[in-house]
């Protein structure tokens, strides 16, 4: 085991997530410096990291990725970064120099970043300067929960159910309640709705007569238009789209949905748990692209098991050519409480090539075709300590998926799963709203949940 001597204790969950972008948690050990032996008793598995007083966080830990990348030979390309929105103090340096260049610089002093995660981070702030404007502060969005699927995938630890129409139809019951609260307390000091977006789960696991009525819920209760902001809903599984769905969503002002086929490869989705084949997903876009959506997002998974540089590319190359107009390249997360993980902790630590290939394909691929990337965020054991990244063409970026990740937005979120977000500016902070995540909780806990509301949005 190695032992990491520090005076700046005060991190050492910093310095814990660090070392485990190269080492297993049983593989090493953050100590306190005053707990430090004499210098004669240190095996050489022992360290002292930042032996003065006042050493400063990121001075420690660029030595900490120093010595780890020198013990391991892996050098992570996000260096010293490990927090899920690395785009968040780039864009803090950026407002500070009002300059890509020395944003780049500083990224790289500061923070160990590799050629390419600098490249991305510019290209990502560089596109929100250009078509993201305004004070985000000054609106909110909202989110609704539907916490159900047809099965429940290898990788997902999301609040995802597979459940009856009764246990559906009880649980719709509750969340229209939570609506119709939550909106006489919007009305009571209201700001403009930027953006609504429903997810989960699989929003499409409900019937056409239900999706119409948690739209008309949403819209009657907050006062909005769906046609006249930015209103997402999550189709996801193409075993659960209908063209009936889709006509009910069109016909009441919806504009966006996502089609997540995770891999066009029929093997793959068998191996992952899906109840569909790849020509269920090429159905659901003919379906999409004829009624109309203003724009069709798509999820893939680098990294799947089974699953080669090739398989991947295939995928890809499809989701283009049928016309996604926004994809979100996911780097695989081995979660806890996945069956993957139950199956295989440790997956997310192997074949880092093959997934880093497929990266750089989609990089590559997607900006001759026009894309932008226009934001990212990182996950825990994520396949080689890579990223998620949105990629979209020009001026059909996601606002809600922005938002969420600058922390600088209010975010009413409701249902079973729903974390919410409340911004204070004068303070620069957000705190969380979370309802629980199990949707049979969530009712049993109703009159909590409503009590939490007015806690943070009663005004």
């Amino acid at each position: 085991m190695y032992r990491f001597y520090t005076s700046d204790a005060e991190n050492k969950y910093h310095y814990d997530e660090l070392c485990r972008v190269f080492l297993t948690d049983d593989c090493f050990e953050i100590i306190a410096l005053d707990m430090l032996p004499k210098q004669s008793l240190l095996g050489d598995k022992s360290f002292v990291l930042g032996d003065y007083e006042g050493a400063e966080r990121d001075v420690i830990k660029r030595e900490l990725y120093e010595k780890l990348s020198e013990l391991t030979g892996l050098r992570p390309e996000w260096g010293t970064l490990t927090g899920v929105r690395p785009l968040k103090p780039a864009l803090e340096i950026l407002d500070e120099r009002e300059s890509l260049d020395e944003m780049r610089e500083e990224l790289r002093d500061r923070y160990l970043l590799s050629d390419s995660k600098l490249s991305l981070l510019s290209d990502i702030a560089a596109y929100q300067r250009r078509y993201v404007s305004g004070n985000p502060s000054d609106k909110i969005s909202v989110y609704a929960g539907i916490p159900f699927c047809p099965t429940r995938c290898e990788y997902c630890s999301f609040a995802s159910n597979v459940a009856g129409e009764a246990e559906i139809e009880k649980y719709l019951s509750n969340l229209f309640r939570e609506i119709t609260y939550s909106g006489s307390l919007y009305k009571r000091e209201p700001k403009e709705i930027e953006s609504i977006y429903i997810g989960g789960g699989t929003p499409t696991t409900l019937n056409a007569e239900q999706l119409r009525s948690l739209i008309n819920e949403i819209s009657a209760a907050f006062g909005v238009n769906p046609s006249e902001i930015e209103f997402t809903v999550e189709a996801g599984r193409p075993d659960t789209i209908t063209e009936e769905k889709l006509v009910a969503l069109k016909s009441l002002g919806i504009g966006r949905i996502s089609i997540n086929p995770q891999s066009m490869k029929d093997e793959t989705l068998r191996l992952i748990g899906r109840s569909h084949s790849s020509q269920d997903i090429r159905d659901a876009f003919d379906i999409a692209k004829k009624i109309g959506f203003d724009v069709i997002n798509a999820d893939l998974i680098a990294g799947l098991p089974d699953e080669a540089p090739e398989d991947f590319m295939n995928s890809l190359d499809e989701m283009i050519s049928l016309g996604a107009e926004n994809i979100t390249v996911h780097t695989l997360s081995v979660k806890r409480g996945s069956k993957l993980h139950e199956s295989d902790p440790e997956y997310y630590r192997r074949d880092i090539e093959r997934v880093s290939e497929m990266l750089d394909y989609s990089r590559a691929k997607l900006k001759a075709f026009g894309f932008y990337p226009y934001y990212t965020y990182r996950q825990k054991h994520q396949m080689g300590a890579f990223e998620n990244i949105g990629y979209c063409h020009e001026n059909k970026h996601s606002i809600y998926n922005i938002r969420i990740m600058e922390d600088k937005q209010s975010i009413l979120a409701l249902g079973a799963g729903g974390v919410g977000k409340i911004y204070y500016p004068n303070e620069d902070r957000i705190e969380r709203v979370a309802n629980v995540s199990n949707y049979e909780i969530y009712s049993e806990r109703f009159d909590e949940m409503l009590a939490r509301k007015d806690r943070y949005f009663g005004g």
